[in-house]
């Protein structure tokens, strides 16, 4: 799916070379997430839904302000939509901006179950996560609200099914599980060891969870020939439980999966179908851009799109660029879950 400068919405087979324009108009929208052919959209009033690209379904979710918390709530500020206000329990008040909002979008549909993560990225201060079923938004502290300081922050995340993966500001890897009836559990302990050492900032990073329920760390890096080289790293098994910067171990091979970077999930291979073994699939980077920054006031640079797919076995770059005469301000790999 390209989201081209002119505000409209095209998918795009790079294996026949097609473009396909929808017929919805989205103009009025913004787009936050994908789940296969499900997309989770926020409109022009600051409400969030999700729709079947291919169809005319489209489902409802609860308002923003709808967030079960005993120590913050969410307001809007009078008639606006765009601007809302946190209050603490602690008297505490700051700004948030629907502009700011970024998500991850998870659906099952063979099981009908959909849930779904918001937040505002300024820098995140809370989750919100929904299920389906639900008439509210659970909160989930990230800053410094009851949590250990160790799992604070928030540098990468993926949702799969109903468990969350978070990982923090200090290479950290929260697990929150969200299958009971009301409420999470967070999975992490009390005492964890880090799941990553430092990288430092020459690449891009984030995690991804395998079909398997293991957590990997995906590098990317760009080089003076705009090559862009992507390395799968795990955590060493037998590695000290003590040690804080735990050995990384090299992962050559997914076997009989792909890794689709944009979602943070590995699928089954399937090459009727185009999903490729052993391969990468890239659009781009940043779905958290300020991380740990508080400076509102800096000027983001536009987000950086790169349509490619990298296979790790001949460590071989293919590029799909867009088509003649596109400026994208965004691109997503999708495809059909069931």
């Amino acid at each position: 799916m390209l989201f081209p400068d002119d505000g409209a919405y095209v998918l795009y087979n790079p294996e026949e070379d097609m473009v396909y324009k929808t017929k919805r108009d989205f103009s009025t929208s913004r787009f936050l997430a994908s789940c296969g052919k499900w997309f989770l959209m926020l409109d022009s009033r600051s409400r969030l839904y999700i729709i079947d690209v291919f169809s005319k379904d489209r489902i409802g979710l609860p308002p923003l302000e709808s967030v079960v918390s005993n120590f913050s709530a969410l307001k809007r500020v009078g008639d606006r939509d765009r601007e809302f206000i946190w209050e603490l329990t602690d008297g505490t008040v700051f700004n948030a901006f629907s502009d700011e909002i970024r998500a991850s979008l998870w659906v099952d549909e063979k099981a009908e179950e959909l849930a779904l993560v918001w937040f505002f990225d300024a820098p995140a201060g809370f989750l919100c996560f929904y299920k389906k079923g639900n008439d509210h938004y659970n909160l989930i502290p990230v800053g410094q609200f009851g949590i250990p300081k160790m799992l604070t922050g928030l540098h990468g995340l993926v949702l799969r099914g109903y468990r969350l993966y978070i990982l923090t500001t200090r290479s950290f890897v929260r697990v929150i599980d969200f299958s009971r009836q009301e409420g999470f559990e967070e999975l992490t302990g009390s005492d964890p060891s880090p799941t990553f050492s430092p990288l430092g900032y020459s690449c891009k990073f984030s995690i991804v969870v395998t079909t398997a329920g293991e957590v990997l760390l995906v590098t990317n890096t760009v080089f003076e020939r705009s090559e862009r080289v992507f390395h799968v790293y795990k955590k060493d098994s037998n590695a000290d439980p003590e040690d804080y910067m735990p050995d990384l171990l090299e992962v050559h091979s997914l076997g009989d999966e792909a890794l689709l970077l944009d979602l943070g999930i590995t699928v089954s291979a399937n090459p009727t179908l185009g999903i490729k073994p052993n391969s990468i699939y890239f659009t781009r980077n940043d779905l958290i851009r300020y991380g740990t920054s508080c400076d509102r006031a800096r000027v983001l640079p536009p987000y950086e799109v790169d349509i490619c797919v990298f296979n790790l076995t001949t460590k071989t770059l293919e590029p799909f660029p867009a088509p003649p005469n596109m400026n994208l301000k965004d691109a997503r790999w999708i495809l059909s879950m069931a």
